[in-house]
């Protein structure tokens, strides 16, 4: 019998496919999803310029991507858990996803493409749609409208991101921060209404310390 490969959380991978390297993925992001521009703004744009439903289907590509499967890893059987708290319920993911995007595309032109990156990467992380790579599709995310991803920097700065932090444990590495939202008093990560509040206020208000990243937290405005 052959052994099946399974993600850092135990689940099942049926289908593999390579996981794509840093040329591949720019590639990717250029040719499928027409993520071309040279700068950060540009590419936030041409995002913008998506379906909701495009978006989505990027989302989930970045996950298969860097886990190594052919196949959708998206959750549809159970609300997840991190820790003792409890993310949003299934029935309510997709209120929150699309207005979470339409949040992104009615921003302010003046804010910044890394602050909206970083909104739509804490929106990957509270809705916590994959069955694993939640963390490493955020980051990636976060990288593709950051500076580096056209620089001589992006091959290092990619591998870092989509790495198992099991892996990196195991080599005894560097563990790279993940996206971390720092919620005030009383919130419930489970509470669509309460989520999406405070997606949305990121995209308007300054907000210091409101969560934390490998990248720290995006200016809201552009200097």
């Amino acid at each position: 019998m052959t052994e099946r490969t399974t993600t850092s959380n135990g689940h099942e991978i049926v289908n593999e496919a390579p996981v794509l390297d840093a040329a591949e993925f720019h590639e990717r992001m250029g040719e499928t999803y027409g993520l071309t521009g040279r700068t950060p703004a540009e590419r936030m744009g041409q995002l913008q310029a998506l379906s909701n439903e495009g978006i989505a289907i990027l989302l989930e590509d970045i996950n298969k991507s860097v886990q190594g499967s052919a196949d959708s890893l998206m959750s549809h059987e159970r609300t997840i858990t991190i820790g003792d708290k409890q993310t949003i319920p299934l029935e309510d993911r997709y209120t929150v996803f699309t207005r979470l995007i339409d949040d992104i595309k009615s921003s302010p032109e003046a804010t910044s493409p890394e602050r909206k990156a970083d909104v739509l990467a804490l929106g990957v992380v509270l809705l916590h749609p994959f069955h694993d790579g939640n963390g490493r599709t955020a980051r990636t995310v976060g990288l593709l409208f950051r500076e580096s991803y056209d620089s001589d920097d992006y091959e290092a700065d990619y591998t870092t991101v989509i790495e198992p932090r099991d892996d990196a444990r195991a080599r005894g590495g560097f563990l790279i921060n993940g996206y971390t939202p720092r919620f005030p008093e009383n919130f419930d990560q489970s509470n669509a209404d309460q989520v999406t509040t405070y997606l949305h206020d990121l995209l308007y208000e300054e907000q210091e310390g409101a969560y934390t990243s490998c990248y720290g937290q995006a200016p809201l405005h552009t200097a």
